[in-house]
């Protein structure tokens, strides 16, 4: 495994494979220290696209998300006052052209299938990092990351929803 980068005795190792320092003198603790942080972030970028894949580009859209459930679920349960639609179901009638009922539900549907996929990448990316946390071996944290990476990967919405 490449080592992006490791600071050792007042040494930095850039871009050096982890056998590499180990045969400098690197102690072999030391180095699986830096494999399983560079391999928790890759864990962590797979994450962070599996959640980006759920939401619309740009910044804060699932807080959006969030807002617009909050607002179409008081709505819903407060009795569904036809005079008083909040601005998140107003705007998504005016996009989809349904009903301010089917708006809200649509809204809270989406943001529980967010929530849902969330979890799931929650669970996905924290087990992926004990796993590799736990490996005794380079080679065992790498296919523990891969595992993960690629499960990650596989967190994907359903073409038809969001």
């Amino acid at each position: 495994m490449k080592i992006k980068q490791l600071k050792h005795n007042e040494v930095t190792y850039s871009d050096f494979l982890s056998i590499d320092l180990l045969e400098k003198g690197v102690p072999l603790e030391v180095v699986m220290n830096a494999a399983h942080g560079q391999l928790g972030i890759e864990i962590d970028n797979a994450a962070g696209n599996a959640r980006a894949a759920f939401v619309s580009p740009g910044s804060y859209i699932d807080q959006e998300y969030l807002l617009a459930k909050q607002e179409a679920s008081e709505w819903l349960a407060g009795g569904k006052d036809e005079t008083a639609i909040p601005s998140s179901v107003q705007d998504h009638i005016e996009m989809f052209g349904v009903s301010a009922e089917a708006a809200a539900q649509e809204i809270v549907a989406t943001a529980e299938q967010w929530e849902q996929a969330l979890g799931a990448i929650r669970s996905v990316r924290l087990g992926g990092k004990a796993a590799v946390s736990r490996s005794e071996t380079i080679e065992a944290a790498e296919q523990a990351a891969k595992e993960a990476v690629a499960a990650l990967d596989a967190i994907r919405p359903p073409e038809s929803s969001l």
